[in-house]
Formats: C-alpha cells, structure tokens, sequence
C-alpha cells in the first residue's frame, strides 16, 4: 500500500508539489483508498476530487489513476473509481 506522500511523490518526482495535491485520504474498503486531489498545473489546474486508487498498486500506478481522473472528471462529490 502506497501512502499519499509516496503517491503524489510519484507524480511530482522534483517535490514542487505543483502537480496535484493529495489534501486527504480515507479507506473505503479493503480494495481501495479515496484521495481527495487538488490540481495545481494544467491539465489539472482548478481541478478537484475524491478519487479511488486501488490499495495493491504501487505508487507510480496509483499516481497514473490519479492524473487520468484529474483530466477526465466528472468534478463533484462522487468518488471515482479507477476502470
């Protein structure tokens, strides 16, 4: 299990935290975690959502569902699970 430093480090390999923000994350069950994300460049600018990433991946997996979320929404309350 990738933590949410781990995750976004993953992202922003030079640590601007430019990238995304995770701000916070919950488990929401035995299979996913929840990530509420904040995009901080384009294609993330002005960007925010809970996203689930699957527990067993590894960070850089977890840090790909992450972006694919960021870009393609939908931005509401709703989690979006990866797939």
């Amino acid at each position: 299990m990738a933590t949410p430093s781990a995750i976004q480090a993953a992202g922003d390999s030079a640590n601007t935290l430019n990238v995304y923000r995770i701000t916070n994350s919950i488990s929401l069950d035995a299979t996913y975690d929840a990530h509420y994300c904040v995009g901080e460049v384009e294609p993330y600018a002005g960007r925010s959502m809970w996203v689930a990433t699957t527990k067993a991946d590894n960070a850089a997996t977890q840090n790909a569902e992450i972006k694919a979320a960021l870009i393609a929404g939908p931005f509401d309350t709703n989690v979006v699970v990866p797939g």
